[in-house]
């Protein structure tokens, strides 16, 4: 997990790490949607990006979190979701119409650490809010944060067997003894959460397998996830306390649930 810039709100050093596992980070928000918000409209806001951001994809909707799409009142049909991608393919940005988020995703560069994934979103934001009052469209009004750490640490780094699991997480293992009737399973998940302080949220552990798909090879997948919201929030300050206590609970947090021997292979900084 990578070293952030110090927390305002908590000024001790966090956890680093030289060679972290973390393939994605999301960071974003959802919103109130604006009655006037029309599909054409994402042509228009594509525009205010298309320089950096020049591929446009379609993505399927982010669905609530009761399983419901958003749905245009006039048509009755699901409203979109797309992607702005740039060159590189390892930052893109998600526009849905009660939703944006920045990503940054592995490629071929290391990961360039926290303040430059919230620098990056907030220049997204401010974006989106001056395209929001260019088009009469109003305020964007936050009813919810997430920042989002995924981490894929494939077969190999630091376990071979599902035997392994002790040796990278505190908390879950798989134990096969001789007289156990079960074998190894096939397949395992696991979730968790936790409260944030202050009434903030909460953070979400999720851990679970998959193969990588570009080689086929067994991979755990590790995700850390905080949503939430400051009630009291009404500036950039607000805005950045959320995030900063959700970036410090996730790398603490990430810390806290793997083990030392695994964060030797990642290269743990003193």
């Amino acid at each position: 997990m990578p070293s952030p810039n110090m927390s305002p709100i908590s000024p001790v050093s966090l956890p680093s790490y030289k060679k972290p596992p973390i393939n994605e980070v999301v960071c974003g928000l959802r919103f109130n949607t604006p009655g006037e918000l029309k599909i054409p409209h994402i042509g228009l806001l594509w525009d205010k990006f298309r320089t950096d951001y020049p591929r446009i994809e379609h993505a399927s909707p982010i669905v609530s979190a009761k399983g419901e799409f958003l749905i245009d009142p006039v048509t009755g049909l699901p409203l979109h979701r797309v992607w702005f991608i740039n060159e590189s393919d390892d930052q893109l940005i998600q526009f849905q119409f009660d939703r944006l988020y920045f990503n940054w995703r592995r490629r071929q560069g290391d990961y360039p650490r926290y303040s430059y994934v919230i620098e990056h979103f907030e220049k997204v934001l401010n974006i989106v809010e001056n395209f929001f009052i260019e088009f009469n469209l109003g305020d964007i009004t936050p009813i919810e944060y997430e920042l989002s750490y995924i981490n894929h640490i494939p077969k190999g780094e630091g376990w071979n067997t599902i035997d392994d699991l002790s040796r990278i997480f505190s908390d879950f293992v798989w134990v096969k003894k001789a007289e156990r009737f079960l074998p190894n399973p096939l397949n395992f998940g696991w979730k968790t959460e936790f409260p944030l302080p202050e009434k903030m949220g909460r953070l979400a552990i999720t851990l679970k397998q998959a193969i990588r798909t570009e080689d086929r090879v067994p991979l755990f997948i590790l995700e850390l996830n905080s949503r939430g919201f400051l009630d009291e929030a009404t500036n950039k300050k607000d805005f950045h306390k959320w995030f900063d206590v959700a970036h410090e609970w996730i790398v603490k947090g990430f810390t806290d649930i793997t083990t030392p021997e695994i964060h030797s292979i990642w290269e743990r900084e003193v």
